[in-house]
């Protein structure tokens, strides 16, 4: 089962838009068992999208189509599928008052090209869209591939918003993918696992684990990377799920014990939500004084639901003068080991208990670049250090950052700041 994903838009194209749904669909799909072969970007062009579905159709068994769903009068998608598939374009009434509704919500007037997103191809199944009003839709399109044999390929429309697109794929395609694939593989059940890595780089994981591990197909491992981290995902196909489960075991059992030292996490689950877990479970607050990260570690963790249970103090001490003035560092440890090192970023966590009054004290300082660094503190240098229970730790970042961006030095910081604070609290048992 081949999958094809085409983004539509000319934005896109010309680099205004950075597209992020060709990285979810790709996993999302993968996690059923589809593959996907090919990702096509075009514009909103009429003659270039029907040579994309053209060229996608002889090659493909789905072909997922996002952008160009809108009101406006570049948004073309539908009516170019219609085209395609000799399909008539229709008013869907149904739609047409969903649309009306979701207006009078908003107290809106509604602008007469809205209902452009009523207009559907003949035979189409709507993919309802819980977030905004440019519904998607899966289509059967069947053409001869020669005097005996007919072939049939799924066309799947998205709004090119990722969050519409993910809320409607979750909602509603990828169960419907999932039957479709079990009926056209006579599988009775695909499931899959992600186990998560730190303190790991993609290559170095590869070669731990094995390429003989890598080469199965059933259960397939699917290696990724992210900044910082890296995952596996297994997948495994059976006639019943509890089948499926017992044949990724053995495989799960060995990456496990290949890499015991740097799992972290199975499933979604982020560095974030794991603290903030084991800050709720002990009923633990945590304080942060960031310099180089600029707020991040405090919006990481405020941004999660229920962050008022641990959150105490979050303090943005970019300055020497904040430093000394707020968290009380010694001008003295300024000058002799500098804003970047291990002293003051002891000083900083120290300065914050006396403030925050918080369980958990956690201070960071360093050199996020592009400039600022020198042959002692190259860019990326960073100092932290947390204050638990009397006790006081520090350490400075292992990683070589100076091929990194400012952004990347920033964030791969505040992931590893977090996960060091994890460490110690499952290391300390609270």
């Amino acid at each position: 089962m081949k999958a094809e994903y085409i983004a539509i838009g000319t934005e896109l194209l010309i680099g205004h838009v950075v597209n992020t749904n060709a990285a979810y669909l790709s996993e999302e799909l993968n996690a059923i068992g589809i593959s996907t072969y090919y990702h096509v970007t075009v514009g909103d062009n009429h003659e270039r999208i029907i040579d994309s579905l053209k060229l996608a159709a002889s090659r493909s068994d789905i072909i997922i189509c996002t952008g160009g769903l809108g009101p406006t009068s570049d948004d073309i998608t539908h009516e170019v599928i219609a085209d395609f598939a000799e399909a008539p374009l229709l008013e869907n009434a149904q739609q047409k008052e969903i649309i009306k509704a979701k207006f009078l919500k908003t107290k809106r007037a509604i602008p007469e090209n809205n209902f452009k997103q009523a207009m559907i191809p003949e035979n189409s199944i709507i993919i309802p869209n819980p977030v905004g009003t440019a519904v998607g839709i899966i289509l059967d399109y069947h053409y001869k591939v020669s005097e005996t044999e007919i072939k049939s390929v799924k066309i799947i429309t998205f709004p090119g918003v990722p969050c519409e697109m993910e809320a409607m794929f979750q909602a509603t395609v990828k169960d419907y993918l999932a039957d479709y694939l079990r009926e056209q593989e006579t599988v009775g059940a695909i499931v899959s696992e992600k186990i998560k890595f730190i303190n790991i780089g993609e290559s170095r994981m590869a070669e731990l684990i094995g390429d003989e591990i890598f080469a199965g197909a059933n259960p397939s491992v699917a290696p990724y990377a992210t900044l910082g981290e890296c995952y596996v995902r297994i997948t495994s196909k059976a006639a019943s799920e509890a089948e499926a489960y017992e044949l990724m075991q053995p495989v799960k059992q060995q990456i496990e014990e290949k890499m015991q030292d740097y799992i972290y996490a199975y499933g979604d689950l982020t560095v974030p939500e794991l603290l903030a877990a084991k800050l709720k479970e002990n009923s633990l607050s945590i304080a942060f004084a960031e310099s180089c990260t600029g707020g991040l570690l405090s919006k990481a963790m405020t941004d999660l639901p229920g962050a008022s249970a641990y959150t105490k103090l979050n303090l943005v001490t970019y300055s020497n003068e904040a430093k000394v003035e707020i968290l009380g560092v010694e001008e003295q440890s300024l000058d002799e080991f500098g804003a970047v090192s291990e002293e003051v970023a002891k000083e900083m966590a120290l300065g914050l208990e006396k403030i925050s009054k918080a369980d958990i004290n956690v201070s960071i300082t360093g050199i996020a670049g592009p400039d600022g660094g020198s042959e002692d503190k190259p860019v990326g240098t960073i100092f932290i250090a947390i204050n638990y229970r009397e006790q006081l730790v520090s350490q400075q970042l292992d990683w070589y950052a100076r091929t990194l961006s400012r952004a990347q030095v920033r964030e791969l910081a505040c992931l590893k700041t977090l996960y060091e604070v994890l460490k110690l609290l499952n290391s300390s048992n609270p």
